[in-house]
């Protein structure tokens, strides 16, 4: 049985526009194409475009996207992979979304959550410099990876929970001055990011250009901006602009 590129975008939810780009850099070809034109999809391509947005919902860029679905061999135990993921991805969001309903909770409450509670599915660890792998777009942020795995590959429990809990400090840090009115430029702000910067130190190696970049990152949808904006709604901003503004004042 085939389906025409239209029933394919309409049972997949993929435009007829993306299906022809796929086509184009080679990622989904379609089983045939007929004497009028049109893309014609059979059952085959239907699991290999399946494979493509799991990939793709899993943060892989559309290269490295081709680069694995060319390379599988085997389609069901590349799902049950897939499928393995998701499932710990699942969990991972779970415990998110758990932190920041709970964070809510306290601040209604007017109460202070406890400083080794916020971070919990937060946690730089193993499983963090993992799903950063796979989120890796280009070889900038493959290269501060690989630093990541190169230079904890020998920590154990204590050195992550270590970190974590100085992070979770000077985030506790910068809240405060945040909601004391201290100005994202002020000296009082710039001696925290001193700090913060010396704890990135220990797992890479940002340049300014790097450090801009994360600093942009902060105000971009993502399960980090979210537990920054259960705490405070201005506290992804107030970051951003202080880590900017220290990248142009002491980053030269």
């Amino acid at each position: 049985m085939s389906w025409s590129i239209q029933q394919v975008a309409r049972v997949s939810g993929v435009t007829a526009r993306t299906l022809r780009y796929y086509d184009e850099i080679g990622l989904l070809q379609p089983a045939r194409v007929g004497a009028n034109g049109y893309r014609y999809y059979e059952h085959a391509e239907l699991l290999r475009l399946q494979e493509i947005l799991l990939l793709r919902e899993l943060g892989l860029d559309l290269a490295t996207i081709g680069a694995v679905v060319n390379a599988q061999h085997d389609p069901i135990e590349a799902l049950r992979r897939y499928h393995l993921r998701l499932v710990e991805e699942r969990a991972r969001l779970d415990r998110l979304s758990a932190t920041v309903a709970a964070t809510i909770q306290r601040l209604e409450e007017g109460i202070d959550m406890p400083v080794e509670d916020l971070f919990k599915g937060f946690e730089f660890s193993p499983e963090y410099i993992e799903r950063e792998a796979h989120r890796a777009r280009d070889t900038r942020d493959q290269r501060a990876v690989t630093e990541m795995q190169r230079i904890t590959a020998d920590w154990g429990d204590e050195e992550f929970r270590s970190f974590n809990a100085e992070g979770a400090q000077l985030e506790s840090r910068m809240l405060a001055l945040l909601r004391d009115g201290v100005a994202h430029d002020d000296e009082a702000a710039f001696e925290v990011l001193d700090e913060d910067l010396a704890l990135q130190r220990k797992v890479w190696s940002p340049d300014r250009d790097g450090y801009v970049r994360l600093a942009e990152a902060l105000t971009e949808p993502s399960e980090w901006n979210a537990h920054m904006v259960s705490l405070d709604p201005r506290l992804p901003a107030y970051l951003r602009d202080a880590m900017l503004a220290y990248a142009n004042a002491r980053m030269q």
